[in-house]
């Protein structure tokens, strides 16, 4: 009983048929090979449009923060600290105001004392 593979073998054409003289090989590998398209180099033409596009978004995206918290009066965390020569025993007050608008007060007492309860 023969399988499969024998039965391909015995019915091949290419057995019976004589090989090819070298420069006929030669020949066909030029076609193939000239038949297959020259990688295409393209010249990198986006690379400076791309920078000079980027540095355009950040200078913009600069000016605008700028503009946005000039107009809300805020360019950075401010404090007010009451001057240090204040009468003794007399309450300071300490104030911030973040960018965002919050604003916090501090109330330095010196006459304060903890007491503990334990």
């Amino acid at each position: 009983m023969t399988d499969l593979r024998d039965r391909l073998r015995d019915a091949d054409p290419v057995q019976s048929e004589p090989s090819l003289l070298p420069e006929a090989v030669a020949a066909m590998r030029r076609t193939v090979l000239e038949a297959i398209p020259a990688p295409r180099v393209t010249p990198a033409r986006w690379r400076r449009p791309l920078a000079i596009a980027a540095a355009v978004v950040l200078i913009a995206g600069a000016g605008f923060d700028t503009y946005r918290r000039a107009s809300r009066g805020d360019a950075g965390i401010e404090s007010a600290v009451a001057p240090a020569d204040a009468a003794a025993g007399k309450r300071t007050q300490l104030h911030f105001s973040t960018p965002g608008g919050t604003r916090i007060i501090w109330t330095l007492d010196p006459a304060f004392q903890l007491k503990e309860n334990r």
